[in-house]
C-alpha cells in the first residue's frame, strides 16, 4: 500500500497510541488493578484498533478504486459505496 506513505505520519502517530494503551492494560495487569478498569482499558484498545483499520480500508479503496485513473464511473460510485458500508460498520 504504498499509497498510504502520505498519510503514514498520522497512521503511525495512531499505532503509537495504540501502543501506548496497550503497555497499560499490560501494566494495569501487572498490578493488579481492578478487572472493570482493564475491561475499560481493553475496549478503548479495541475502538483505536477499529479506527486504524477503519482509515487503512477507506484509504485503500480511496486510492484503488474512487480515485484511479482507470476506474470508471461505475467502479468509482462502487467504491464510495464500499466507503459508507464500512463508516457504518466500523463505528
Amino acid at each position: 500500500m504504498a499509497h498510504l506513505a502520505a498519510e503514514n505520519a498520522k497512521l503511525i502517530a495512531r499505532v503509537k497510541r495504540l501502543k501506548g494503551q496497550l503497555e497499560g492494560v499490560e501494566r494495569m495487569l501487572t498490578e493488579g488493578e481492578d478487572c472493570f478498569a482493564i475491561l475499560q482499558n481493553t475496549a478503548a484498545c479495541r475502538g483505536a484498533f477499529n479506527a486504524l483499520t477503519k482509515e487503512l480500508i477507506l484509504s485503500h479503496i480511496e486510492h484503488h478504486l474512487v480515485e484511479s485513473d482507470d476506474a470508471s464511473d461505475g467502479i468509482r460510485d462502487t467504491g464510495k459505496e464500499i466507503q459508507s458500508i464500512v463508516r457504518s460498520y466500523l463505528k
